[in-house]
């Protein structure tokens, strides 16, 4: 075993097991009661809370509102998200994309992509160790209780690679002693949902379990596109899906303060990647015979006489994906050869796997103050594999350890002032770097954050935070040779960047809620694409540090409910990108982005609901010949789509719902050559128990 998961262990056995922790203690009555209190209202919202990531700036341990941005259970059904992805879409300062050669569905926050805001699935982070990415669109949100999304300013418990925050995705928890719900879906192209969900809690334990299926043969393209060699219209070419997902978590809970949970997940999929229309470039005939991802963690909380406790988190996630390349659109025969072949054999195979150990200890016996300190490690492992036609491979080992130090406190400063500061240090080891590659130095990163919280009024927050995070390059943007056309660069440094936030949320009056915040984020050393030569008719590209490059942006929102029968919401972002240090643009964002929604219920039992979205331009791809100063960009074309739909509730326990996506059946993309779904009907039935 290496000496960070023993540091880990010998942390948590000393915090457990010092009496001068506890000794110190004297027991006090409102502590306890509030330990009480939490657990019921952790029990009534049916959350797992185990599974939360906040920052806590009050000392009572209130996580305050402005810490963190929520889309709850609620929203993700009523608006028909059955993604990660999508119902990201709701959150103003949320841009997302879906298509390219690899058909995956990404996010940006506040213009960083899912490398720079990890995704995390009940604190435990979930990304390909390879690449720092995922495909969040093989993610449902059948099982989910809440998605907490920090921008910028997050909790130093998170851990490295935060340069732009952190999406936690919390499951549910039961909350009675039998409980659950069953979905029924379909929709166009085939389209069949199937989700279940079944939970117990018994005072003393609780069992959670999800079971959820999601297929489609195809999805249907607009009727405004122009048919082309490569795609004829009505049902698109190759863009069928099937996934696959098991999860169970059991826990124990013995008394109103401690808590130690266990919990698995099994998820399986395959999907097929549309080839581009864009008849200018290279067409890929690339399929996915295999998705898949396992997950296992352990997660337990102790109190440590009335006012501290000890947090442990461990956990392994294992990553297998593969990629079959053809030479047609036929798709039988294995390119082997050439431009887009996978290996020399047809076949990419990854083999990923990632494990990690936290332990966290807080206190909250300084008057005023809500400290704690975590200690944490993380190793990521990639293994990739050329499979001959036999099933053989060789596998290169590609492996980086990070080591990971925080300190936290949060304190009252006053009724209505609270002050939150973080540290902490971040260390990343290159362990092994393949057959081909020297090792890298070790690269480490000292960062901050300081946050002030006032509650003008009891219905009125205002805050203002800044917060030094980093990012530190993946093992693909070291060593990734993409095809033979990029060059390794094993020397990259860590990205930081500085964020800079001030903003307001506020509730005026029970049917009015407002938020609004002006955000910058300066950063140094961000890991861009950068031509560097051609050789022969190839042009060669290597990941570089560019240097500097400003974020900075306003984001609002609105929430509506004058009365029963009516409610409604709107988003807007504004989102400016300026690479400082050439004139190459910045990829992937927009500058203006719109979301609303506006729902109606004549009837107790009855509502209708239309929900929009729009944004401007994107630029999709850029690139500047070194030696020239050449400036090449290809912008997508910004668009605005709208969904509706009409739901009735027959019976207590059973609601329906239906309804059109893309209704106005525009044609639009987010990726040259990648035209989305057009007009599309759904529809949904969901029975609760």
């Amino acid at each position: 075993m290496s000496r960070f998961p023993i540091a880990v262990s010998a942390l948590a056995l000393f915090l457990c097991a010092s009496p001068a922790l506890v000794a110190g203690e004297a027991a006090s009555e409102s502590t306890t009661t509030n330990a009480a209190e939490e657990r019921a209202r952790a029990i009534k919202d049916g959350k797992f809370r185990m599974g939360e990531v906040t920052v806590a700036v009050t000392a009572d341990l209130d996580p305050i509102e402005t810490a963190n941005t929520t889309i709850s259970a609620e929203q993700i059904q009523q608006l028909n998200r059955d993604d990660i992805s999508s119902a990201l879409a709701l959150l103003p300062g949320v841009s997302v994309s879906q298509g390219g050669a690899r058909n995956e569905a990404m996010f940006y926050l506040r213009g960083n992509d899912p490398r720079q805001t990890p995704v995390f699935v009940d604190g435990v982070p979930c990304y390909i160790p390879y690449d720092g990415n995922i495909d969040y669109a093989r993610f449902t949100t059948f099982d989910v209780a809440e998605i907490q999304v920090a921008k910028g300013f997050s909790s130093i418990a998170y851990g490295a690679n935060t340069l732009g925050g952190a999406i936690n995705v919390v499951t549910r928890k039961p909350a009675t002693g039998f409980e659950g719900d069953f979905r029924v879906g379909a929709f166009e192209g085939n389209g069949r949902t199937t989700a279940l969900n079944l939970g117990s809690n018994q005072g003393g334990w609780y069992v959670q379990g999800g079971l959820a299926y999601n297929q489609a043969d195809s999805w249907r393209m607009s009727s405004d596109f122009v048919p082309n060699a490569r795609e004829d219209g009505g049902a698109r070419d190759h863009s069928g899906y099937s996934d696959r997902k098991l999860s169970l978590k059991v826990g124990l809970t013995p008394n109103d303060t401690d808590e130690y949970a266990i919990g698995i997940v099994r998820q399986r999929g395959d999907k097929s990647s549309p080839v581009s229309t864009d008849l200018s470039t290279t067409a890929r005939y690339w399929d996915w015979p295999l998705w898949n991802m396992d997950s296992t963690f352990l997660v337990t909380r102790t109190a440590l006489g009335a006012k501290s406790y000890v947090k442990f988190r461990a956990y392994f996630d294992r990553y297998e994906n593969g990629i079959d390349s053809y030479t047609d659109s036929t798709y039988t025969t294995l390119k082997t050869s050439g431009s887009g072949a996978m290996s020399p054999y047809g076949h990419s195979r990854y083999r990923d796997f990632s494990h990690g150990l936290m332990a966290e200890a807080g206190t909250l016996a300084i008057a005023n103050h809500s400290l704690k300190v975590v200690l944490q490690t993380k190793t990521d492992v990639h293994r990739e594999g050329d499979y001959t036609q036999s099933g053989t491979a060789s596998m290169p080992h590609f492996e980086d350890r990070y080591l990971i130090l925080g300190l936290e406190d949060s304190i009252t400063l006053s009724p209505t002032l609270d002050l939150s500061l973080g540290a902490g240090w971040d260390q990343m080891k290159p362990e092994k770097s393949g057959s081909t590659w020297e090792l890298s130095e070790s690269r480490s990163k000292w960062h901050g954050q300081v946050g002030l919280f006032w509650r003008v009024t009891p219905g009125t927050q205002l805050y203002a935070t800044i917060a030094q995070k980093d990012h530190f390059a993946t093992l693909k943007d070291r060593y990734s040779l993409r095809f033979g056309t990029y060059y390794a660069n094993p020397s990259l440094v860590p990205e930081t960047s500085l964020n800079y936030e001030i903003g307001v949320k506020s509730t005026p009056a029970p049917w009015l809620q407002l938020e609004a915040a002006l955000f910058r984020s300066d950063i140094k050393d961000l890991i861009q694409s950068v031509y560097v030569e051609t050789v022969g008719t190839t042009k060669m590209y290597q990941m570089q540090n560019i240097g500097k490059v400003q974020h900075e942006g306003v984001e609002l929102a609105i929430g509506l409910k004058p009365n029963r029968y009516v409610k409604g919401g709107l988003g807007y972002t504004y989102l400016n990108r300026d690479n400082q240090s050439g004139a190459t643009a910045l990829t992937g964002t927009p500058k203006h982005r719109v979301t609303g929604y506006l729902r109606v219920d004549p009837l107790e039992t009855l509502y209708v609901q239309a929900s929009i979205q729009s944004q401007g331009r994107v630029c999709d791809s850029s690139s500047q010949a070194s030696s020239t100063g050449l400036v090449t960009s290809t912008y997508v074309g910004g668009f605005a789509t709208a969904d509706v739909a009409i739901g009735w509730q027959p019976m207590a326990k059973l609601s329906c719902d239906a309804g059109l996506k893309n209704a106005l059946d525009r044609n639009y993309q987010y990726s040259v050559g990648y035209p989305m779904p057009g007009r599309t009907w759904f529809a949904n039935a969901r029975y609760t128990f």
